[in-house]
């Protein structure tokens, strides 16, 4: 992949994780989690979709 599309596809993850999370908030749901824990189910749904469309995008290697 060239170097400049990373940045593209990490982006676009980010955005994709952060509409699937706004998506779910129709419902009031009080969570005992903290800002940090919260950050951090953020990135790693925004790395498990990273790897996933890096992966279907680079199936020929």
């Amino acid at each position: 992949m060239a170097r400049h599309t990373r940045p593209i596809l990490l982006t676009l993850a980010v955005l994709i994780a952060f509409w699937l999370i706004w998506s779910r908030l129709r419902f009031v749901v009080f969570v005992q989690a903290s800002f940090g824990q919260i950050l951090l189910v953020f990135a790693v749904l925004a790395v498990v979709i990273f790897l996933g469309l890096d992966h279907l995008l680079n199936r020929s290697r």
